[in-house]
């Protein structure tokens, strides 16, 4: 009897992780469909669900840092490509918004020094701004 009621808790366990995992790949997908359709309002409550339920995904942020780029929301979206950083440090994408914004303000080192993390993190579409960062690339 005990080891089929612990069974029973393993399972049901395992199935609301999978749910909520499930929930979360839902969300963020959702969420792109919306980032595409420029429905930024419904992208971010999506995301704002998402992010309730695994607070850690680093993904999550930098989807958001995403929506607020293109809302020309700059300082926020450093905010939250940075937080994206903190979870997952190989986050290639999140140094190359980064170095886009920084581009866009016009801070040379910050944005070589994010350009050039995402080139050594295999991001190669930053070649071109990473070859006037540094000499003999």
């Amino acid at each position: 009897m005990k080891g089929n009621l612990l069974s029973l808790i393993i399972l049901l366990t395992f199935i609301s992780c999978q749910s909520k995992a499930d929930k979360v790949k839902e969300l963020k997908l959702d969420a792109i469909t919306h980032i595409y359709k420029r429905d930024d309002e419904t992208a971010k409550q999506k995301l704002n669900k998402a992010v309730k339920l695994t607070p850690n995904d680093p993904e999550i942020y930098y989807l958001m840092g995403n929506i607020l780029f293109n809302e020309s929301n700059y300082q926020e979206a450093i905010n939250y490509y940075e937080k994206t950083i903190e979870l997952d440090s190989t986050y290639a994408q999140a140094y190359t918004s980064l170095g886009k914004i920084y581009r866009i303000f016009n801070d040379r080192d910050k944005w070589c020094e994010n350009f050039v993390k995402a080139y050594q993190l295999g991001d190669k579409t930053v070649y071109n701004d990473v070859r006037h960062c540094l000499p003999g690339i």
